[in-house]
């Protein structure tokens, strides 16, 4: 079994909302990824963003009162994983979203269109959220 934390980034821009996408397995997840040891969730996030991105640190603005957690669990290609997904709302000084690793890509995606997106959005928990969110009325 694996087990891991995760750190992820609500990231709002303008009427859309800015989603990893992974090229490999083909589908979408909230920016950020593991939570290394010694680590804040602050720290994680900064790192993840610079990596994924090529964001600086003065770029990356934190929005301390937000936090959600979910757990996650189940099979991903064969093996049994459970993850603690810490999620904050985070804003970005930058006019575009550009991934600097080829495995993934960014899209910024109408809110609207979460319930309807042609690629799945992991975990299901954190979508339902989202769709909960910003797309209920």
């Amino acid at each position: 079994m694996r087990t891991q934390a995760i750190v992820r980034c609500i990231i709002i821009k303008g009427d859309g909302i800015v989603l990893c996408r992974n090229k490999i397995w083909n589908h979408y997840f909230l920016p950020g990824g593991g939570l290394e040891i010694g680590e804040t969730m602050n720290q994680a996030i900064i790192r993840e963003l610079g990596e994924e991105m090529g964001l600086k640190e003065n770029q990356i603005h934190i929005h301390d009162d937000s936090f959600l957690a979910y757990e996650n669990e189940g099979m991903i290609r064969g093996e049994w994983h459970y993850a603690i997904d810490l999620v904050k709302y985070v804003d970005i000084d930058a006019d575009t979203v550009e991934s600097i690793e080829d495995k993934i890509g960014f899209d910024v995606v109408k809110l609207s269109d979460l319930p309807s997106l042609e690629l799945p959005l992991y975990p299901e928990k954190i979508r339902n959220y989202l769709i909960e969110k910003f797309c209920k009325k």
